[in-house]
């Protein structure tokens, strides 16, 4: 499954990405000024880039879109492999050692006067990783561990969105085991527990079509808080349900783990980026 890596969120305030908090990604407001779209189509590339070492200092992993800057700091190459290809960490083999030890902080400004599209962002960062990390790949299919979704038996408890047809779905945190949803497709849902939440792929196999808005709580359990733990509540008697109870209860969905064959991207040959 090929999704897209980044919930998007366009408000006032300008571009925001929700790469989430149970992720421990911090969430950063772009420009102030919305800038006209990139024909969805077209190809665009960094007209210039830098890639340096994180400085060895505590702090979040961050993706920033800054009007017409594309800033990380603190992201690994997992993460950057993550975002460029919508691949859960499980459907990357053969990778070196320092794949997610080493820290980099990347700024990148597109070529023209337009906003990237989502689709030509993660296309700028495939390209940057092919000419700064000389990353050389190949694809496969395996069959691995998984999630499945899938119809509870009562069916589904989704509220249709009424929002645009054609909008984008917009997901957003609002702590640990909540999240919020608004044009959302069952796809979506999958990848946003797929690339936040789960520890292995999530495939959708609902059946079910058409967009939903929708809150999910929870109470994540130690796996799934992804070292926050400091964030967690105490139990007690309000708490939500587990993951799996809280998708059949709230949503009519469930949760199945299963096997299945899924898109591996396997890494022939990647370098160490030198600094500049």
């Amino acid at each position: 499954m090929t999704r897209r890596k980044f919930a998007i969120l366009f408000c006032s305030g300008g571009l925001l990405l929700a790469y989430a908090a149970l992720t421990g990604i911090d969430l950063a407001l772009g420009a102030q000024t919305p800038l006209p779209p990139a024909a969805p189509d077209s190809s665009i590339s960094f007209e210039a880039a830098t890639v340096k070492r994180s400085e060895p200092e505590p702090g979040l992993r961050r993706f920033m879109i800054q009007g017409r800057r594309f800033v990380t700091l603190r992201t690994s190459l997992a993460d950057l492999i993550n975002f460029a290809y919508g691949l859960h960490a499980r459907q990357i083999a053969n990778a070196p050692a320092w794949f997610e030890s080493e820290k980099f902080d990347i700024t990148g400004i597109p070529e023209g006067g337009d906003s990237p599209s989502e689709k030509q962002w993660m296309a700028m960062i495939a390209s940057l990783l092919s000419e700064r990390f000389q990353l050389r790949f190949h694809r496969d299919q395996r069959e691995l561990p998984i999630f499945a979704i899938v119809t509870a038996k009562d069916g589904p408890k989704l509220v249709p969105s009424l929002g645009d047809p054609v909008g984008r779905p917009s997901f957003a945190f609002r702590g640990i085991g909540r999240l919020v949803a608004q044009h959302a497709a069952i796809d979506d849902l999958a990848w946003e527990l797929q690339s936040m939440v789960l520890d292995r792929p999530v495939h959708n196999q609902t059946g079910v079509t058409g967009r939903f808005d929708f809150t999910l709580s929870w109470t994540p359990d130690e796996f799934q808080l992804k070292g926050r733990e400091a964030d967690s509540q105490p139990p007690g008697a309000d708490m939500p349900p587990d993951l799996f109870r809280a998708i059949q209860q709230q949503l009519g969905l469930r949760i199945e783990a299963k096997r299945a064959l899924a898109d591996i991207l396997v890494i022939d040959h990647v370098e160490m980026p030198s600094d500049n």
